[in-house]
């Protein structure tokens, strides 16, 4: 049962990547090298990594007590949330000439995967809500 929901939002993170790096090379290319980033590839590889990562801890952590799922929850978004800072603050410390543009592309790629995250973790606990009632 994880494996299957696994690979289904694998291929949901990967479609949602590719639909982004399409956007995103499309948007960049329009725009002159004062606005652009070169990190936008690396940042769709490196969202699908950890929402990977996440998800599968996510769903053995829901197999557990609900209190131990919540603490999870909780303990896995901070070092989610204190991460993302880390990249950004190392990576704005180095290349400060691309700030603006790696700050937006860094907040729409957070904002669509922390969507599809969010929507696949409710779906998979309805299924596993429905599952139970019978």
């Amino acid at each position: 049962m994880i494996m299957q929901s696994l690979k289904t939002f694998i291929s949901r993170q990967l479609s949602l990547a590719a639909l982004l790096a399409l956007v995103s090379w499309y948007f960049f290319s329009k725009l002159g090298p004062q606005q652009q980033t070169l990190a936008w590839p690396y940042l769709l590889v490196f969202f699908v990594a950890v929402n990977t990562l996440l998800f599968w801890l996510n769903q053995r952590a829901q197999q557990k007590r609900m209190s131990a799922y919540a603490n999870y929850f909780m303990l896995a978004s901070m070092l989610k949330l204190l991460l993302y800072l880390a990249v950004i603050v190392v990576y704005l410390i180095y290349f400060r000439e691309e700030t603006i543009p790696f700050l937006i592309s860094f907040f729409v790629y957070y904002l669509a995967f922390t969507v599809l995250e969010v929507t696949s973790v409710a779906r998979k606990k309805q299924k596993n809500n429905q599952n139970q009632a019978l």
